[in-house]
């Protein structure tokens, strides 16, 4: 193949290490995620309330199977990345910012595989400037230094991205697919939502190889993928099918249908395209205007949609010049694409699109090149800074909750429970955080949130209504009514309980001492509760 002055069609060329400038420039970069980080503050996330904080203690602690769904349907998902965070909390909750800034090493480490990748496609320059647009995404910076544990998958895949792009620009030879398939079991095992990301790296794999042992680099993908993935999160779907008789309990219920949940599929559809036409425009409805249409939280990143305008602009270029595009480049556009489709049709969840932001850059930065070609090197340099700050300007990134860092990155103070209670926590509010700081022998249950109501009649529900009917110890309610005002008492009415003398706010920097702890009085025998649904 013939190489085309200042456009992107070219022959595939051996990769020109970086200068030391640029690398100390990364080294800068990196070093202010961190210091960003620190800065910031400690989270307070909704996520991190709800399940981060507990399952990572559950875990180390002997919870698990002891309490009843304090975390709602959150408290199956698999522990690993929650249980370093609590670790990590334990180490670090003195030092809030030092613990921030630990918790923002994965994504300065994807800042250094994001440009080592951009240089394998694109001039210094421009590799740099992808950087900067890939870091700065909505979804990823908004992230950043909590408890949301997306970088650290998010590095697996860009390290098998890595592994298939080669420096040479030649083809990945089977011990690189099976390590780059190892790299994306490791991040499918750490958060399942990354399963959109493998089958893009597939495509990747699929396409990086025409001499006709295609199918051996896929083999060697997919076995690397599926036996990482075992090992990774193996011990935890071993737990959920020896429990519940469903290894990803409760997902996917109505294929397993265990008498423990509802015999339906779960799933968020809030977040999903409205009709074929959106779907096919999506990412321009977020692009120009603060929306929720993809997010819990306003926000505004037009990056996918610029991606989306670049796989475009690069394919047309090269049927127009009947040129093949470089492998590199094709590899990266099939890993777009076909990811982009599987997260949108699993998931549309911004938050998962995290990833897919830090490699936008390097599409967007491709597309720009043969229009950057044709300036001189300075003016290059200043436009592809301009690109930059355009784009995080018109950001919106939303804001997840964050407390100004105190003493402490995470203090409570509860009211003295006996050790021997039950907390029935009454509302869907995200509270089983508490169970952390709470003695060792109270339990938690959560009585009525997004996985069980009064009422029902899966055996996990049944569990939460008797283990509720026959404690003979204390009683315990938790409600927050500034997030979910009445639910408490529709809860309370439902198992037979009223409040009782003593209710007080719990303090806490996380939610603002906005949930409430009362003692529960079991109201007289004969009162009637909600029938079942």
């Amino acid at each position: 193949m013939q190489t085309i002055a200042g456009g992107v069609i070219s022959a595939p060329r051996p990769w020109i290490g970086p200068t030391s400038g640029q690398w100390l420039g990364v080294a800068a970069l990196a070093s202010g995620v961190l210091l960003a980080a620190a800065i910031a503050g400690p989270d307070t996330s909704w996520d991190l309330r709800n399940y981060h904080l507990y399952n990572g203690y559950a875990w180390l602690h002997g919870r698990v199977g002891t309490d009843l769904d304090p975390a709602q349907l959150q408290t199956f998902l698999c522990p690993p990345l929650d249980i370093a965070y609590v670790l990590l909390l334990h180490a670090f909750n003195q030092m809030p910012r030092l613990l921030g800034a630990i918790l923002a090493v994965p994504q300065a480490i994807a800042a250094v595989l994001v440009f080592v990748l951009a240089r394998r496609l694109l001039p210094p320059w421009q590799a740099f400037a992808a950087t900067l647009i890939g870091i700065t995404g909505a979804a990823g910076l908004s992230t950043l230094g909590t408890a949301m544990s997306e970088m650290a998958p998010a590095d697996c895949i860009l390290g098998a991205a890595l592994l298939l792009i080669r420096a040479d620009a030649t083809e990945p030879s089977e011990q690189a697919c099976l390590a780059a398939g190892l790299l994306a079991g490791v991040a499918v095992g750490l958060k399942l939502t990354f399963v959109p990301y493998a089958l893009g790296l597939m495509a990747m794999a699929a396409i990086s190889v025409t001499s006709g042992q295609g199918t051996r680099r896929l083999i060697w993908f997919a076995v690397g993928t599926m036996v990482s993935a075992g090992v990774t999160d193996g011990f935890w779907w071993w737990n959920l099918w020896q429990r519940f008789g469903n290894p990803v309990f409760p997902y996917f219920n109505d294929i397993f249908r265990s008498p423990w949940g509802e015999p339906e599929q779960i799933a968020d559809v809030r977040f999903m395209p409205r009709s074929v036409a959106q779907a096919l425009l999506y990412p321009l409805f977020w692009a120009f205007t603060p929306q929720t249409l993809v997010s819990e939280l306003p926000m505004r990143d037009p990056r996918i949609a610029l991606g989306w305008i670049a796989v475009l602009a690069i394919g047309v270029q090269a049927a127009w010049q009947r040129r093949c595009l470089p492998r590199g480049v094709a590899m990266l556009s099939a890993f777009w694409a076909l990811t982009y489709v599987a997260w949108e049709i699993c998931f549309s969840i911004a938050r998962y699109l995290a990833t897919m932001e830090l490699v936008s850059g390097i599409l967007i930065m491709t597309a720009l090149g043969p229009v950057l070609a044709r300036l001189a090197a300075e003016w290059q340099r200043a436009c592809s800074i301009a690109v930059v700050l355009v784009l995080i300007f018109v950001t919106v990134y939303p804001d997840w909750g964050r407390t100004s860092p105190g003493e402490q990155a995470v203090t409570v103070v509860l009211p003295p429970i006996p050790p021997d209670s039950l907390v029935v926590l009454l509302d869907p509010s995200p509270m089983a955080y508490l169970a952390a700081f709470a003695p060792r022998g109270v339990r938690f249950v959560g009585a009525n949130n997004n996985l069980v109501h009064p009422g029902d009649g899966n055996l996990l529900a049944r569990r939460v209504a008797a283990a509720i009917r026959t404690h003979s110890g204390p009683l315990w309610g938790l409600e927050m009514p500034r997030e979910s005002p009445g639910i408490a008492d529709v809860t309370l009415r439902a198992y037979g309980l009223r409040r009782g003398a003593g209710c007080a706010p719990i303090r806490s920097n996380l939610d603002g001492d906005g949930i409430l702890a009362c003692p529960l009085v079991r109201l007289s025998a004969g009162t009637p509760g909600l029938p079942a649904r």
